[in-house]
Order: structure tokens, then sequence, then C-alpha cells
């Protein structure tokens, strides 16, 4: 029996632009000299697995890595920073016109989202006064 897909949650685009993306903070990373940053991802243990670490070694971990600017991306999903503050970088440090960096943060976020890798807090104002004191917003 398959299972019925979660449904999308659609989320108005001033609030998502208002919204702060935050790090899993149980999500392991590491960052290269390069300035490139992997992330850690647990491998689930499956039948395949099981096996397939009978005859070879099996890492626990699998390795995201994450290109220059998407590393970028990455540290700036520090709760702090609003989607839209994340907007106006890429646009001013990649020369990228606003249609054009919203459409690929939103795409890249979405990702990033569905992999339990961050997650979105949304703007202070939405909250109930007592969780946007919980939060600093």
């Amino acid at each position: 029996m398959r299972r019925k897909a979660p449904s999308k949650i659609m989320i108005p685009k001033d609030v998502f632009l208002k919204s702060k993306p935050l790090r899993n903070p149980y999500v392991k990373w590491e960052r290269y000299p390069s300035g490139e940053i992997a992330i850690l991802i647990e491998r689930k243990e499956t039948k395949f697995t099981k096996l397939l670490s009978k005859i070879t070694h099996v890492p626990k971990y699998k390795k995201l890595v994450l290109d220059r600017i998407g590393s970028k991306v990455w540290e700036l999903c520090d709760g702090e920073h609003t989607v839209e503050d994340i907007v106006n970088f890429l646009c001013e440090e990649y020369k990228l016109n606003r249609r054009e960096a919203e459409v690929s943060l939103t795409v890249y976020l979405q990702n990033l989202m569905k992999r339990g890798l961050i997650g979105l807090r949304p703007p202070s104002e939405l909250l109930r006064p007592h969780e946007a004191h919980k939060h600093g917003g």
C-alpha cells in the first residue's frame, strides 16, 4: 500500500521573504579550506546496505558537497537572516537579477527543507506573543 504524499503548504510570497531559514542543529557539516561546505547525511540502514556492508565498508554518512553559492546560502541559514536578506546578498554578490535570485533560492531552500536539513522560522509578527518572545523576534 502506498503512502499518500504529504500535501504542500503554500506560503504567501511576502511571508516567505520575511521568514528566516534555520539549519537543523542535528545535521553535521564541515567546511573545506576551499570554502565549500559538505553536509553529512546519515545513511539509512536497508537490507541492501546491510548486505553490502558484509562485502565492503559502507560509510555511516554520505556527503552532500555544496558549491560556492550553495555554501554561502547554507551559512546564511542561521535563523538571523531572512530569505529576503539572502536574495539581496545573491543579487549584490553574484550580479543576479531579483527574479532570478528569488526563484533559484526558493527552489534551493525547498530542496534543503525536503531533506530535513533546514526549517523556516516565520516572521515574528505571525507568531503568538509568547512564541515571538521565545524566538527573540
